[in-house]
């Protein structure tokens, strides 16, 4: 079986496929986990246009068993040796029959510079906490809904590097320092404050933001993807030339803002205006 199983990066032309079968996955967690009309949470699994973003990143993977999809991979490579496994579903009908600590090996094999692994599981799938168990991972935290795993890699050829570890820089003062290519992981910085500082092209996954105050900021050709920006205040703010697609608008509110050239679907808001205001 090991050798059966294989990898291959999803491009956007697998969208479709990759839809079919997390509907598929959707609908028999659904039934085996969940009562009372609830559904398992699994953010776009119904959406073309959620799996060609993923696709987008490179590192979504099909699962192919002979050619045959049964399942996807989502890694997240959040710093040099660290790294999320943000998705992997395994079609139902070829469950049970140890692919998935396959994939996880392979995986492994795939990024052999990452020390650090990292995933979350929902509460109410016993299976999945067994399953990681098994392949090394350890429960490091919970709350009422998700189980927070790790699994740390030892391998001695891996590269020593220095490390910061366990350090407190509580209440410290950083100022004219390079930290150029530096690697923050598993890090409390709650409170602190950025200025005056160059932090082009960084890197913000698996973060909590809220309550974050961001002013005079340039974040020109910036992504911001499968994000929680609920009740985000937006003022002041040049967004000529955003692209905002495939996003949950609910109860958006725009006030007092240049809407020229803005469109919706393709038609210019302010002919909407117009219409409206013409019945």
């Amino acid at each position: 079986m090991h050798n059966q199983i294989k990898l291959e990066v999803a491009t956007e032309v697998d969208a479709e496929q990759i839809r079919d079968l997390m509907v598929n996955v959707e609908e028999d967690e659904a039934s085996k986990w969940y009562t009372d009309g609830e559904r398992p949470y699994i953010p776009g699994f119904d959406s073309i246009a959620m799996q060609q973003y993923h696709a987008r990143s490179g590192h979504y993977y099909k699962i192919l068993l002979q050619n045959t999809l049964v399942g996807v991979v989502l890694i997240s490579t959040t710093g040099r040796e660290h790294a999320r496994i943000d998705r992997l579903y395994i079609d139902p009908q070829f469950q049970g029959k140890q692919i998935g600590s396959i994939v996880l090996q392979h995986i492994e094999n795939l990024f052999p510079q990452i020390r650090t692994w990292t995933l979350d599981t929902s509460q109410k799938s016993p299976r999945n906490h067994y399953f990681y168990e098994k392949n090394g991972y350890k429960l490091i935290s919970e709350d009422q809904d998700e189980r927070y795993y790790r699994k740390e890699v030892v391998d001695q050829q891996l590269e020593t590097r220095d490390f910061a570890t366990r350090k407190g820089f509580n209440k410290q003062n950083f100022r004219e320092c390079s930290m150029q290519d530096s690697d923050f992981y598993d890090v409390n910085l709650a409170n602190s404050s950025y200025s005056n500082s160059n932090m082009s092209c960084q890197k913000f996954r698996n973060i909590n933001l809220s309550g974050s105050h961001i002013t005079n900021a340039n974040m020109s050709h910036s992504i911001f993807g499968d994000s929680n920006m609920r009740k985000v205040e937006i003022c002041h703010v040049s967004l000529a030339g955003a692209y905002i697609h495939d996003s949950n608008l609910h109860n958006l509110s725009v006030n007092n803002c240049n809407i020229e050239g803005m469109k919706i679907d393709g038609v210019l808001v302010s002919d909407l205006i117009k219409a409206y205001k013409s019945r």
